[in-house]
């Protein structure tokens, strides 16, 4: 490449900065997307609504 040093540390931190808000901006939307499922009143089955409880702590845990 022909960038120097100093620019492409400069789009590094530019680049961070933009994966850390967009990382921010998917959590956010996670957590809307999940309690707008868990208050729904769906006609899921119990066993259904259990199983994707599961998963969103198990996603959560990691």
């Amino acid at each position: 490449m022909a960038q120097s040093p100093k620019t492409m540390s400069s789009l590094m931190c530019e680049l961070s900065v933009a994966l850390a808000d967009l990382s921010e901006k998917m959590s956010n939307l996670a957590l809307t997307l999940e309690n707008q499922y868990l208050e729904s009143d769906s006609p899921e089955p119990v066993a259904m609504m259990e199983a994707a409880r599961s998963t969103i702590e198990k996603a959560k845990s990691h």
